[in-house]
């Protein structure tokens, strides 16, 4: 009687983690791992008119559906790409670090600034060749601005595809798309005037 009680236990949890198992193994990321934590914004233009200006940097949310929320991939899925923490903070982190070298006062959910533009990032599309994402902006709660913003970049040659190389050009895309923001003056305007 004693033996039943315990083989009935025995099955049932194996059984969850065979399952587990079987469910975690097709969610697993294949290829080989392209580390995008070391981000750092490098800006080919000068910014000086976001100098004092403030942006509470309120959300980044994942809609894409050719990411996961660890990880995005090359189009072939020999490489994907990852941080420390889920692919939406990676990039709330690069606008956080690029808005503050471009002279803006960023506020989060932690510690908000009430008076600025809130602004919301979207991740529409991510893949080492095209990023899209929608910027939204609001201006004492109400939606001033919402744009799509890409942008591309074909794949290097197979022989200089490592992961150091497709770092850099993550990290290059990723410069570029900021840039592109901050350039845009539909942008400038919604966040530089009152």
């Amino acid at each position: 009687m004693n033996r039943a009680k315990w083989t009935t236990p025995v099955i049932l949890v194996f059984g969850v983690f065979v399952v587990a198992m079987l469910l975690f193994s097709g969610c697993a990321a294949k290829g080989t791992r392209v580390q995008i934590a070391e981000y750092k914004p490098q800006f080919t233009s000068n910014w000086n008119q976001y100098q004092d200006k403030s942006v509470y940097l309120v959300n980044f949310d994942n809609q894409a559906n050719d990411t996961s929320i660890w990880y995005y991939y090359s189009r072939d899925n020999k490489f994907y790409y990852g941080a420390d923490s889920t692919i939406h903070n990676y990039f709330w982190y690069a606008f956080n670090d690029a808005f503050v070298k471009a002279g803006i006062a960023v506020s989060n959910v932690d510690r908000p600034d009430l008076t600025a533009p809130a602004m919301w990032v979207t991740l529409r599309s991510i893949t080492d060749e095209r990023y899209v994402v929608r910027v939204t902006v609001q201006k004492k709660g109400a939606t001033v601005f919402i744009k799509d913003y890409t942008t591309e970049e074909a794949s290097p040659a197979e022989e200089d595809r490592s992961p150091q190389v497709m770092a850099q050009r993550a990290y290059s895309m990723t410069n570029r798309l900021i840039e592109s923001i901050l350039g845009d003056m539909e942008f400038q305007t919604v966040i530089l005037q009152p």
